[in-house]
C-alpha cells in the first residue's frame, strides 16, 4: 500500500479544461473563465487518522500545483492549485459508501484567504488572484461528495531569488534587490500579512524591470 504522504491523488489532468465561475463577493467580481491545465508542478498531502479528525485537527487533503493558460488567450499563463479532500488514513481502498460518509464542506485554506484579502487591498506586490471556486467531488472521485477547491493566480514575470546567484552579483545589483525588498515588505505589512517563510526562493524578482513579488504569503 502506498505511503499516504507520498501518494499522488491529483493525476492525469494535463490538457483538461477547468471552467470556474467564482462567486460574487464584493468588492471581488471575478469573471467566468476556462483555463487549460498544461503541466503538473508539484503535489503535497496532509494525511490524517480518524482520531485526528475527531480531535478537531482538520481534514486530510491533497494540494497539487499546475501551470495553466487561459483558453481564449493561450499566452496568458497562470498557476492553479487544486485542494482535494482525501480519505482518512487506512480507508483509501474502502467502499465508495464508506468514503462518501467522510465528505465535508469546503475547508478554509490560508492561500485562498490571503489572495482574496490582498486583492481587496489592491496589493501589487503579490501575484493577482484570477479565479477560484469551491465545489464537490464527483461520485467517481476519491471522496464522493467531498470538497474540491480551485485557486488560480497570475504567473508574474521574473525568477525566484537564489542565494548563490544573489551573492555572485555585483554590489550595486545586490543593493538594488535589498532596496526593492524594503519597499515590498511594508506594503505586505500594511495589508496585514507577513512572509510565512523567510527563504529567498519565495521572492520573485524581475531583473529587467526591477519588480518584486512575494510568494511566501500564498505558498
Amino acid at each position: 500500500m502506498q505511503n499516504p504522504e507520498t501518494a499522488e491523488f491529483v493525476c492525469g489532468l494535463e490538457g483538461t479544461d477547468v471552467t470556474l465561475d467564482p462567486p460574487s463577493e464584493p468588492p471581488l467580481h471575478l469573471p467566468h473563465q476556462t483555463w487549460v491545465i498544461e503541466k503538473k508542478l508539484s503535489e503535497r498531502s496532509q494525511p490524517m487518522t480518524q482520531q485526528d479528525v475527531t480531535d478537531g485537527l482538520g481534514l486530510p487533503f491533497a494540494a497539487a500545483k499546475f501551470l495553466c493558460h487561459l483558453k481564449e488567450t493561450p499566452s496568458k499563463k497562470a498557476f492553479m492549485r487544486i485542494y482535494l479532500q482525501i480519505p482518512v488514513t487506512g480507508t483509501q481502498y474502502e467502499s465508495r459508501q464508506i468514503r462518501r460518509e467522510q465528505a465535508a464542506k469546503p475547508q478554509l485554506h490560508v492561500e485562498l484567504a490571503a489572495l482574496k484579502a490582498l486583492k481587496k487591498f489592491v496589493c501589487d506586490v503579490v501575484p493577482d488572484l484570477l479565479a477560484y471556486q469551491e465545489g464537490k467531488q464527483g461520485e467517481d472521485s476519491i471522496v464522493p461528495g467531498g470538497y474540491i477547491t480551485y485557486v488560480i493566480w497570475d504567473k508574474v514575470p521574473g525568477e525566484p531569488l537564489n542565494a548563490e546567484e544573489f551573492w555572485e552579483q555585483d554590489p550595486q545589483s545586490r543593493q538594488a534587490i535589498r532596496d526593492k525588498f524594503r519597499e515590498v515588505f511594508p506594503k505586505l505589512k500594511k495589508c496585514g500579512y507577513l512572509p510565512r517563510m523567510s527563504t529567498m526562493s519565495k521572492i520573485i524578482y524581475d531583473k529587467a524591470t526591477g519588480d518584486m513579488y512575494a510568494l511566501s504569503v500564498i505558498e
